[in-house]
């Protein structure tokens, strides 16, 4: 992949530009969301747009895409030298500007062909040829190697293909200019491949990509040149083709300091025993198909983190839910913690049994989107709130500021919707909820997904300390690194079992993805 891309690693230039950004500023209310923000994008490059959450990146594709009016900002957007003036999203697809969002805008109960041709429908005096339209979406299936037919619904296909389509959708308006944001947040690895081999032949045929990602490997491995945002502003261009450039340097650069330490993790001083799990079983939601967990036993001490490492499908995520009580359908064998034994389906146990849970999906199973951050931060610990039978407004306040001050939540209110937030911001309101139940062990799955590296160094240290305290950690995560850099001991899961046992001085990186992947 990166010798195919080397021919097109150059440096950052405006005379060759297919696109122009100048002096683009742009506010929302009080917030000074860009700051005279100005870049150029080469022809055919993969370039890069990278920065904390709240650095201004979103705001920016968007005003480049046509989602926000030029009527809502200052500055000046230029393609191939041409001034441009979006009002809307379809303005910027005339002009060759196309964005494909973290949050696929597909309609899942069409077909393939449909969403490919959606509102440019073949046919005529009203009616749809519908043989036409499979061929034309058949063509462009086998030139993106997609693994679906024009007539296959787009429920029935992975997020990675669904990506794929809607990135086929736009070669087929002709795209110039095609934004990715976060596109590899939902993907396993097989499908990141695959979405990587398109990107990398697209420069081949005129594409030009601006790529956002929180992942510093898949930016090293992609981009041509890096655009680093901070607080709005544009604080360094980097040419992957400068042997300085590194990961380290791109971080500095994001959050304006060095991480010495990134995983800042001490040796354990171990406790009682919190957290014992026996033979725990999980028993699928579709008949026929094999256990997701099977005979699962697990021991956590005070003080202790355990990392269990998996890829996509191994069974980690059933686990932690189990666990927590929160799977749906049936669950043998036993959870017990210090404090009682936990019933298989029942989330309210495991809170009163001492475990916390934050969700590696904050959005589905996380956060109660359309409430505030105050309501979300109180939800399980609205007893403790409660004076002459009603929740005081008075407590409920102390306690929210408290933990939004010490977890430096950056926020407007407490009154605020948690649906405004970034995606690291609301990772922090979660990990304030379960701070403020003080729960013995604590279930974290996926803690810094989608999150920027500054939130991501926070979290570590936020872990770290609570180890420290005494806590008892449950590290479910699909980021080896994570596991390796926070953990005392580890365990990997494979196709639903535990496989291998690690501690912090023996684990290997090859050895936990050997075994994660069946190998020995």
């Amino acid at each position: 992949m990166n010798a195919q891309l080397a021919s097109s690693r150059e440096p950052h230039s405006v005379e060759a530009a297919i696109l122009e950004v100048r002096a683009v500023d742009k506010h929302f209310g009080a917030t000074h969301a860009l700051r005279s923000v100005s870049l150029a994008i080469r022809p055919g490059a993969v370039h890069a747009i990278v920065g904390e959450n709240g650095a201004g990146k979103s705001t920016l594709v968007k005003i480049i895409a046509g989602v926000l009016p030029a009527s809502s900002y200052s500055g000046q957007i230029l393609i191939e030298g041409v001034p441009r003036s979006f009002s809307n999203i379809r303005d910027g697809e005339r002009a060759g500007v196309f964005i494909v969002p973290q949050e696929l805008n597909v309609v899942p109960a069409t077909t393939v062909a449909d969403n490919l041709f959606l509102n440019r429908e073949f046919g005529h005096f009203g009616l749809v040829d519908y043989g036409a339209m499979w061929s034309a979406a058949a063509q462009w299936i086998e030139s993106l190697k997609i693994e679906v037919q024009p007539t296959t619904p787009m429920r029935r296909l992975s997020a990675g293909q669904q990506q794929l389509v809607s990135i086929a959708r736009a070669m087929t308006r002709g795209v110039k200019i095609l934004i990715l944001d976060e596109p590899t947040s939902s993907l396993t690895e097989a499908e990141t491949d695959l979405l990587f081999a398109r990107i990398a032949e697209f420069h081949r045929v005129g594409v030009t990509t601006v790529y956002i990602s929180h992942r510093l490997p898949e930016i090293v491995r992609l981009a041509n040149v890096v655009t680093v945002m901070r607080d709005g502003r544009v604080v360094e261009h980097l040419s992957m083709q400068d042997a300085a450039t590194t990961p380290r340097r791109i971080v500095r650069a994001m959050i304006g300091r060095d991480i010495e330490e990134m995983f800042p993790k001490s040796k354990a001083v171990l406790g009682d025993v919190a957290l014992e799990v026996s033979d725990l079983t999980v028993d699928s939601l579709h008949p026929g198909r094999p256990a997701p967990v099977q005979a699962a036993t697990i021991r956590i001490c005070r003080g202790e983190i355990l990392g269990v490492f998996g890829v996509v499908g191994s069974g980690t995520s059933e686990l932690a839910r189990a666990i927590f009580g929160a799977w749906p359908g049936r669950v043998h064998g036993s959870v017990r913690t210090k404090r009682k034994a936990i019933g298989s389906n029942s989330p309210r146990q495991a809170i009163s049994g001492g475990i916390g849970y934050l969700s590696g999906d904050r959005k589905r199973s996380g956060l109660v989107l359309k409430m505030s951050v105050a309501a979300n931060i109180s939800l399980v610990v609205l007893k403790r709130l409660v004076h002459r039978l009603v929740i005081s407004p008075k407590r409920e306040l102390s306690l929210v500021r408290h933990y939004v001050d010490r977890l430096q939540i950056k926020i407007r209110s407490v009154d605020q919707s948690v649906s405004e937030l970034s995606g690291g911001t609301q990772q922090k309101v979660m990990a304030a909820r379960w701070l403020a139940a003080s729960p013995d062990v604590l279930i974290l799955e996926d803690p810094t997904r989608g999150i920027d590296v500054g939130t991501k160094a926070e979290i570590y240290a936020l872990m770290a300390q609570l180890a420290e305290e005494g806590r008892a950690i449950l590290l479910v995560s699909s980021d080896l690194e994570e596991v390796l850099g926070m953990s005392d001991r580890m365990a990997v899961m494979h196709k639903g079992r535990l496989v291998g046992n690690w501690d912090r001085e023996s684990a290997s990186e090859e050895e936990l993805m050997s075994a994660a992947t069946g190998g020995d």
